[in-house]
Order: C-alpha cells, then sequence, then structure tokens
C-alpha cells in the first residue's frame, strides 16, 4: 500500500511538472548549470534585508517601468545587383525599385521609401587567362560590377511589414535587415513615469512617519534620477529548438531531427517594479525604466560654544592664608 502512495505521488509530480512546461513553452529561464539553489522566498528577503540603510540613515528608492508602442517604424531592405556593365547593374537595380514603388502603390500602403546608397564595386576575372588590361592606361578591365543600395522604408501602421515583406520579394529583394521603433514625444512618457515616481515616494514617506513616528525636519537630503531606454531590437533573445525524432511508417525507423535556432522578443517583466505603466502588451514594445531614489541622514549636532571662564588670582598669605585678588 505504501508502495501505491509513493508511486501515485510520483506520477502526480511528473505530469505536473509536463504541465507547467507545456504552459510556459520550450525556451527555459533557469540557468541549469547553476547547482546551487535558493528558494524564491529566501532570494526576496535577502534582497530586502541587502538594502536596509545604517542607523541614522533612511532612504526610500522607486523603480517604474512603461511599455510604450511605437508612433513610427523604419524597415531597411538590403539588395544587390551584379553586371557585365555598370550600366546594366544601374539599370537592372532601378526596375526592382520602380516595382517595388509600384507594388505599393497599387496596395495602397502608406510607407515612405528611401533609397540608400551603398556601394559599387568592380568584379574581376580569378582565372589569370582570361584577364583583359587595357591598352591605353594598362589597368586591368572589369568582368562585371556589383551595386548595393538599402531600401529604407518608414511607416506608422505595423501591419505594413508584412506588406512591405510582400512587395519586396517579388521583386527579389529578400534581406530584410533590420525594423527600428521610435517614439514621437518620449519626453511626455517619461514625464507621466516622473509623476507616478514622486507620488508613490510621497506615500512610502509618508508610511514612514507613521510607522517610525518620526520626523525628517531634522535630515539632510540626497535625490537621484534617471532613465534607461530599451528598444525591442536590443531584447530579442536566441534559443535552440528541442531535438524530436521523426517516425518512418513504412520501415518503422526512427530518425533525430535537425535542432534549428529561433528568436523571440524577451521583455523585461513587471515583478522587479514598483509601478508598470500599460502592463499587458501583444506587439513589441519600446521599454523605458524610471528610478527615484532619496536618502535622508542625520544632520550633525552644532557644537556647543564653551563657556568662558574667568581667571581668578590667589595670594598666599605667609601665614598660609588664601586671599582671592580682584583685578
Amino acid at each position: 500500500m505504501k508502495t501505491v502512495k509513493f508511486l501515485a505521488v510520483a506520477i502526480a509530480g511528473l505530469l505536473s511538472h509536463a504541465a507547467f512546461a507545456q504552459a510556459k513553452g520550450n525556451f527555459d529561464y533557469r540557468d541549469m548549470s547553476n547547482v546551487h539553489f535558493t528558494h524564491p522566498h529566501q532570494q526576496r528577503m535577502a534582497a530586502v534585508l541587502a538594502v536596509l540603510p545604517r542607523p541614522g540613515e533612511v532612504e526610500f528608492r522607486i523603480r517604474g517601468l512603461s511599455n510604450v508602442t511605437a508612433d513610427s517604424y523604419l524597415a531597411v531592405f538590403t539588395m544587390t545587383q551584379v553586371g557585365e556593365s555598370q550600366r546594366e547593374a544601374d539599370q537592372l537595380m532601378g526596375a526592382k525599385i520602380d516595382s517595388v514603388r509600384a507594388g505599393l502603390k497599387r496596395a495602397g500602403a502608406e510607407a515612405e521609401l528611401f533609397v540608400d546608397m551603398i556601394s559599387f564595386l568592380p568584379i574581376y576575372e580569378t582565372d589569370a587567362v582570361k584577364k583583359i588590361f587595357s591598352k591605353t592606361t594598362y589597368n586591368e578591365i572589369p568582368a562585371g560590377f556589383e551595386l548595393k543600395k538599402n531600401l529604407h522604408f518608414r511607416y506608422r501602421d505595423p501591419k505594413v511589414l508584412e506588406l512591405l515583406v510582400t512587395v519586396c520579394a517579388q521583386s527579389e529583394i529578400y534581406d530584410l535587415v533590420r525594423v527600428d521603433y521610435f517614439i514621437d514625444d518620449i519626453e511626455k512618457k517619461k514625464a507621466e513615469m516622473t509623476a507616478k515616481g514622486e507620488d508613490l515616494l510621497k506615500s512610502r514617506m509618508a508610511r514612514h512617519k507613521v510607522l517610525m513616528n518620526e520626523s525628517f525636519e531634522d535630515k539632510d537630503r540626497q535625490v537621484a534620477e534617471g532613465f534607461a531606454v530599451h528598444y525591442p531590437v536590443e531584447q530579442y533573445r536566441t534559443y535552440t529548438t528541442y531535438h524530436s525524432t521523426k517516425l518512418n511508417k513504412t520501415t518503422g525507423e526512427t530518425k533525430a531531427e535537425q535542432m534549428t535556432k529561433a528568436q523571440f522578443f524577451l521583455p523585461k517583466m513587471s515583478k522587479d517594479y514598483d509601478f508598470v505603466l500599460n502592463n499587458s502588451i501583444l506587439e513589441p514594445v519600446i521599454q523605458i525604466e524610471y528610478e527615484i531614489a532619496l536618502r535622508m541622514t542625520t544632520k550633525p549636532k552644532e557644537p556647543k560654544e564653551a563657556v568662558k571662564k574667568e581667571k581668578e588670582y590667589m595670594l598666599i598669605m605667609p601665614d598660609g592664608q588664601v586671599k582671592v585678588l580682584a583685578l
């Protein structure tokens, strides 16, 4: 009977672990190389005790996070064209760019296009037998030319990116280099976080006065604050997909599938902050961190003025009597 109970508990534990793995996805946040595991509650308490101020000091620290959806985006595609002559390479690339412009116009996509010239290089023959030189300058004549340009697309609707990929692919432009995110008025977002942080700071100070029954009038104050902005391009992480096997039903043989690498957006978690603005997100966002710290120390006591004592002069008489002289 005891064996049955043990097996039931073990199976339940395995099922709960499997369910957890399915719910959290394949990416594992834990560092499996760390064999010394500390309970999360102990970690939190250690962090709290570590920030306790020294005697005579009071410190308040507020950390905030704001998830901001971008107002505009910049997608950069790169393209390379090779031709036997400079004119041919330029004409072929120009035709591709005109095709992209026409495709955007047909689709009614609201996107601005800027063509950025990157490089124009000659291509020479690698076979020494086929090398051709100019009869006047004796320079080697290129066998062809390579032209590189980047296409910059600025748009406001994130759905436009899917259309850009399709239109560019139809023109044999396949390389999406990067996507940048922009906020029109970042100072307004920072001011909102500052106001929220100040309200929380005042609230904690008021609570501390009640709990400690003390006033802050006799303390010197030091304040420090700052921001950190994190863009989505900085917060994508790479992970390797789980290894799997493929079963051939005809032969009954199994074959190991090749593992591949994937990327995903990993934002900063809200658990480490005192307040979070726009906590629920769907698309990649720009994350703004804000922190304000206030430290108060007891003012040094002013030294008391020494009381000046008047000097007394005494005269010892021959008979041993002491007489105070009034000078």
